[in-house]
Formats: structure tokens, sequence, C-alpha cells
């Protein structure tokens, strides 16, 4: 049954926590009541611009109100599991951001918290709304390019994200930060499950400047409905590109192909003496002075699944698969040969 207004909080206020903020301060129903980060300076700065009527830099205060009924996980990947699970125990309702954990026994262990708990878990795989990746999936289940064949993937990030935009990139990898995203777009356009990975990563240019990280992982899948995929990560391209992302895709059927170029879209060039910029005109652009775009329309989504307005487009399975193949990704590239894998999980809503 659907309710008039619920109080959401977020916990990590960052460059993507805010985008948290932007979206249930702007949704219908959506009363935001909390913020947390570990710099309480931080934390108080956001809650006076965004309305937010307390702020502490402690988890626990946040999660034990009982006026928070949902809460957003907007943290450094390696931090997810402990506060999805005192978010759980907690009774809230979870909305954390890819990927869900970066170990499979965690992520198994959420999902049936979650289960137990009878609250909402979803992971925020911002893609799926992605007009042109929710086109492409149009393209393909209404069966417009025949049965999928092979699919690339890239998504690349430039050097300046982990030696200057992430301080704990050292504690994470290009797999997990990148690779999450398009390991899902794999699942989601195809609508099929990953049998068998094979990665290869490489650690040098990143080593040098002190970040033990992978600098790139180059990725094959194998999918149970006869797929193949290619999946590209790095984040080593040159600082001098003048979007901080590169994203593409190349799909190709048995009746056609599709391609996808976000990083160039050159919708807009700004050229100026500081440089050359492609502004966002999709993931988070302002338009007359209001946050759109795809990165927080799925936000938006999870909102309205609270509110009981919408059903999850996004299933608990949907976050504990991908950490299976990302985990994968990572034993495959140690181990130099590829990982066979079994899904064990059930679908938990």
């Amino acid at each position: 049954m659907a309710q008039e207004q619920a109080g959401f909080a977020v916990i990590g206020l960052g460059i993507w926590g805010e985008a948290h903020l932007q979206a249930y301060t702007t949704t219908p129903g959506c009363r935001l009541v909390g913020v947390c980060d570990l710099s309480a300076d931080l934390a108080r700065r956001r809650a006076e611009e965004y309305g937010a009527p307390f702020s502490t830099s402690h988890c626990e205060e946040l999660l034990a109100r009982p006026e928070v009924e949902a809460v957003s996980i907007a943290t450094p990947d390696f931090a997810h599991f402990e506060l999805v699970r005192a978010a759980l125990a907690a009774g809230k309702h979870v909305l954390v951001e890819k990927p869900m954990t970066t170990r499979l026994s965690e992520s198994e262990e959420l999902a049936a918290s979650a289960e137990q708990a009878g609250v909402l878990l979803m992971v925020d795989f911002h893609n799926r709304w992605n007009p042109a990746f929710v086109e492409a999936r149009t393209a393909i289940t209404e069966g417009e390019i025949g049965e999928v064949q092979t699919l690339s993937l890239l998504l690349n990030d430039t050097l300046e994200v982990p030696t200057q935009m992430l301080s704990w990139a050292g504690r994470s990898s290009v797999g997990w930060f990148l690779g999450a995203h398009i390991a899902d777009l794999a699942r989601w356009l195809t609508g099929q499950e990953v049998r068998r990975v094979y990665a290869l990563a490489r650690s040098r240019t990143l080593q040098a400047r002190g970040l033990d990280t992978p600098d790139f992982f180059q990725t094959l899948l194998e999918l149970d409905g006869g797929a193949v995929a290619h999946l590209e990560n790095c984040w080593i391209m040159s600082e001098s590109q003048p979007n901080l992302f590169d994203l593409k895709a190349e799909i190709f059927g048995s009746d056609g192909s599709l391609y996808i170029d976000m990083g160039t879209h050159r919708m807009l060039q700004k050229y100026t003496p500081a440089g050359a910029v492609y502004p966002d005109l999709a993931v988070r652009p302002m338009i007359h002075g209001r946050p759109q775009g795809f990165g927080l329309e799925s936000i938006r989504h999870f909102a309205r699944c609270v509110l009981g307005a919408e059903q999850p487009l996004v299933t608990v399975r949907d976050g504990v698969e991908n950490v299976r193949v990302v985990e994968a990704m990572h034993r495959s590239a140690e181990l130099g040969q590829p990982v066979e894998l079994e899904s064990k999980t059930t679908e938990h809503e």
C-alpha cells in the first residue's frame, strides 16, 4: 500500500552522496531527515545546504532515529558491508551504491538479512536508467537485432580519478569501481547469467605512483544463453581528455547491431583558456536549477519503491550476482586462468 511520505537519510556525503541528497530533496513524498559522514563538518554543511534536521559523524546515531525509514549508503565500496548490515539490522530500507559489497559471502549474508527483516535492499545500478542502454535493451527484448551473439562494453576513467578524486583508490580496484557497472549491464542487456570469467589485469602506471591497485581489467564473460561479452575497464586515461570518463558499447545480434557512445557524445563542447570540456548532459545535469539525469532517476525509483508507488527494477539477486562476477574477475586475473561460476542465489525481493 502506498504511503504519502517517508523519511530518508544519506550516509557518505562525497561526490555521489550529494546526488542522493539532490534526489531526495526533489522527489515528492521524500523527507530528508538526516545525513552522516566521517567528517562532522561536511555532514553539518550538507545538512544546512539541503535542509536536513539532523547530522552526525556516527552512523549508529543516525540509524537509531525512528524517523529514518530508508537510507542511502554512498561510501567507498570496501565500507559497504558493515554499514548495510547495520542498516538492515535497524529495520531500514537500503539503497547502496554498487557494488553491494566486495566479497560474495558478504553479499549473500546481506541478501538473507534483507529477506529476514522484510525490507528493501537495492543496489544503485544507475545505467539501467541511462536512456541509451534502456533503448538498447528494448531493441534486444523486442527482437530487433535477433539473438545477441557478442557484445563489448567499455567504461574507463582518466588518471585524475584514482590519483586525485578518490583518496581511497588504493583500497579498491577499477574492477569494483567501474567493472561492476558494465558487468551488470552485460547481464541486464542480454537477460543471461554469467557462467565463465576470464580476466587479465596489470599494475604499472598506478603502482609507480604509489597505488597498489590494477591499472586495468580486460575481461571475457561467457553467458549461459551462448553470448560472449568483452569488458574493458581502466582508470589511467590521459588527463588531457575533455571528459572524465568514456563509456561505449557495441552489441551484435544475429539480425542487427547496436552502438552506444556516451563518452564522446559531443552534444556540447566547451573550449576555453582552461581547456576542452564535454559537459555532463545526461548523468547529473542541472536544468533550470533542478537536478536531472539518469543518475538521479535510479535513486528516485528507490524512493518511489519505499513509498509503495513502484516495484523494484533491481533485485537483491542482481546485486549478489554482480559481486559474484566481479569477484571472479579478480580471482581469474590472480590465477591467470578462467573461473567457472555457479549461481546459488534465489530471488529475494
